[in-house]
């Protein structure tokens, strides 16, 4: 399967960040939208083993973009002892027609979904539940199974070999509910110089235990929805306008879905949104609706084919047949994409046009892709890196002139440098097969900065595609292996040379790994499928500390985290630099953290990580009396940072209270001229400005003895300070009123 990795920042885990987002559904019948699962399995439950799955959602797209009152319905019907709700499959543990107690199933697998588990290890499930085996006993074919809940004991029970653990509990229904069952398949051990006890568990059912209590016409349950109820079905429909939103995402009813709105305010779709990393199956067209036939087109399945929202373009199409004996016959499976300007989609991607003909064409990947809205900011010398190895680095920026040399490089060696003034273009051409040279990157030079030390520039509407092209000749039979491609002037088609033998119960790869077709075990169904890697963007989301020079003895906080600098030791006629990283505690104690320490071109690099908290501390520079770092954070939200002379000893631990007066300081783009008539809780530079991106550190003031301008590290009641913001914003912090 054709496995697309996205790599994104992490913020802090009290604000989840989309990661990635599934576009589901969108409204190609003019002002209704409506999406079913059966059509739309991506953002509304189906299950493609059972075929079960029958939930709907239908809203009007008006030119105001208010869907009026009791226009929106959300319907979703019982099957068995499920139903769906929103993308989820749900147990249904009690219902009639006025009430329903339903709950979200979280493990549903079968009897081939098997897991080992060793003596005394834990499996870990969803929801924080686990299972433990304490202790297993090969002789007679026994295990000692515990159940865990955030690692507290539940329940234990001991469970013979080909028997089942299960659990119940009382969830609101007239008897107790199950909530985990499976099955103990195998005792045994592993024979060797060491032997390893094990078991092998598989079929596991589990379900939360927080219910779900849905009752009809309740209107507290979704703050601006009535339910309704009936003794097979739900529904909800709003009880006041929505208001969605141009060029944005909205939930509704809660967050159960999400609805984005193009800028244009003419088109919406109804989007997943992915906030934990993982790998994630994307189910598009299936061939429930049609039969024997899947037939998918980008404007009906945006999820697994190229669809822009923008724009409203995409026109790529692949239709398959699905017969008993699971072969697609020769010249039976047929991929089409239609080009628009100088773009065609390719195997769910977007693609630039370099050079075609009715016999060949030339086409390469679309990298970036940016609007004007998306803009950069950097610092002489400072480098954007891109995708693909390509980055972007200010060589230097002249504000008297309004011009920026910017260079841009591919895999650390430069290719391209200009001198672009405000308001121009920088443009990076080079020869890619076609009639003439081809544009690979494309950006904006929107304006110069003068900074008290530095200059900047910021730029924007970066467009860049590869250079790494695919070539496309007319009944080329060598580019996939079993397919033959066709060109025209107007289209690119494949088709299959020889007979396609899909998988029950598996997913095949088709035309080399542009797509995957995934069928149930029953082999009657099957479906396009798209598998997404999700990645944490492992480096840090900002500098806490960029170039700060440390002397020995002392250091810096960061929350209640404290970086010192321990010592600066002359090893064999070479400085060693010593980092300590600890936590402060409440009482005023502090315990050292356990710290890894590798070296990068013969700088120390010090690292603490616990789960989703990350501290780097970058050796720069070193002397006998200080040392110059890079000190970076990632996956928490920074609140207090300062400088601590002598080390953690004098170190403050830090709380969250603020006093009740706050101070609102407006700043507009460019120099701002500023002071504080309240004493600031925190007065440190960063904390008061470090967390608003418009806002660019250093601050300044002026010294009228020394008649110049220089940094300062805090910000006291009674001076002025010149701000540069990058946009109009406004910062927010809290203190002490001052009295006189």
């Amino acid at each position: 399967m054709n496995i697309t990795v996205i790599s994104v920042p992490i913020s802090s885990p009290a604000q989840p960040l989309t990661l990635y987002e599934v576009l589901g559904a969108i409204n190609t019948t003019g002002t209704t939208f409506k999406a079913t699962s059966i059509d739309n399995p991506a953002v509304l439950y189906y299950d493609l083993e059972d075929k079960d799955g029958y939930s709907s959602i239908t809203f009007p797209l008006y030119d105001n973009l208010s869907i009026p009152n009791g226009k929106l319905n959300y319907t979703t019907i019982l099957w068995g002892d499920y139903i769906g709700w929103g993308s989820k499959k749900y147990f249904v543990i009690e219902h009639n027609a006025t009430n329903w107690i339903i709950a979200e199933k979280l493990v549903d697998e079968k009897t081939k979904d098997y897991h080992l588990i060793f003596n005394n290890q834990t499996l870990t499930l969803p929801g924080g539940w686990g299972i433990n085996a304490k202790e297993i006993d090969p002789d007679n074919n026994t295990v000692w199974l515990s159940m865990t809940k955030n690692d507290e004991i539940i329940y234990n029970a001991t469970v013979n070999e080909s028997n089942n653990f299960a659990y119940k509990v009382n969830l609101g229904a007239p008897d107790k509910t199950e909530i985990l069952n499976l099955t103990v398949e195998m005792v045994s051990v592993f024979e060797g110089s060491s032997n390893y006890k094990f078991i092998k568990i598989n079929n596991i059912d589990l379900m939360s235990t927080d219910t779900l209590e849905i009752k009809n016409n309740d209107i507290n349950l979704y703050d601006g929805y009535v339910i309704k109820t009936s003794t097979n079905q739900i529904s909800m429909l709003n009880d006041i306008n929505i208001l969605l939103l141009r060029g944005n995402v909205k939930n509704i009813i809660s967050d159960l879905f999400s609805v984005r709105v193009n800028e244009a305010g003419d088109m919406a779709g109804l989007v997943k949104i992915i906030t934990e990393p993982g790998i994630y199956e994307i189910v598009g067209a299936t061939n429930a609706s049609t039969g024997t036939m899947l037939m998918a087109m980008s404007a009906d399945n945006p999820a697994v084919l190229y669809y822009d929202l923008e724009d409203k373009v995409g026109y790529e199409s692949i239709r398959l047949p699905l017969y008993s004996n699971l072969f697609v016959p020769v010249g039976e499976m047929n991929y089409t994409t239609i080009p628009w300007e100088q773009n065609i989609a390719w195997g769910g991607s977007k693609y630039a046009v370099v050079y075609s003909t009715s016999s060949e064409w030339i086409i390469t990947k679309k990298l970036v892709d940016e609007d004007q809205d998306d803009d950069y900011l950097l610092r002489v010398g400072e480098t954007l890196v891109l995708t693909g190895g390509w980055s972007i680095t200010a060589v230097e920026i002249d504000v008297d002139g309004e011009e920026a040399w910017m260079s841009i490089s591919k895999d650390g060696e430069e290719v391209d440098n200009e001198v672009v003034t405000e308001g121009g273009y920088f443009i990076y051409e080079t020869d890619l097969g076609g009639p003439q040279e081809s544009e690979v990157m494309n950006f904006t030079v929107e304006t110069v900065f003068a900074g008290m030390n530095t200059n900047l520039v910021k730029f924007s509407n970066i467009d860049l595609i590869s250079t790494d092209v695919l070539n496309l000749n007319n009944n080329d039979a060598t580019l996939y292996d079993g397919y033959i491609v066709k060109t025209y002037p107007g289209r690119l088609s494949v088709i299959n040379d020889v007979d396609i033998g899909l998988s029950k119960d598996n997913v095949t790869n088709i035309i080399g790994n542009l797509f995957a077709v995934k069928v149930n075990e029953a082999g009657n169904l099957c479906a396009l499928v798209k598998e997404v890697e999700v990645e944490e963007y492992v480096s840090p989301i900002k500098y806490i500390l960029k170039d700060g020079t440390i002397f020995e003895g002392d250091g810096y906080q960061i929350n209640n985290y404290f970086v010192e600098v321990s010592d600066i030791i002359l090893f064999s006629g070479d400085l060693m630099l010593d980092v300590t990283i600890y936590q402060l505690n409440s009482d005023g104690s502090y315990d050292e953290l356990t710290t890894s320490t590798t070296l990068v071109e013969d700088k120390r690099r010090v690292k603490y990580q616990n789960g989703l908290i990350e501290i780097i501390v970058q050796e720069k520079d070193l002397t006998s009396q200080y040392t110059i770092v890079d000190i970076t954070a990632s996956r928490f939200t920074v609140e207090y940072k300062k400088y601590v002379t002598g080390g953690v000893s004098n170190a403050q631990y830090y709380t969250p209270d603020h006093s009740p007066y706050s101070y609102t300081m407006t700043l507009l783009q460019g120099w701002n001229l500023v002071s504080t008539p309240i004493i600031p809780d925190y007065p440190d530079v960063d904390t008061i400005f470090g967390s608003n991106e418009d806002v660019l550190i250093p601050v300044y003031t002026w010294s009228t003895t020394n008649k110049q301008y220089y940094e300062v590290s805090e910000i006291e009641l009674g001076k002025g300070y010149w701000v540069l913001a990058l946009n109009d914003t406004q910062v927010i912090f809290s203190g002490t009123p001052y009295f006189g």
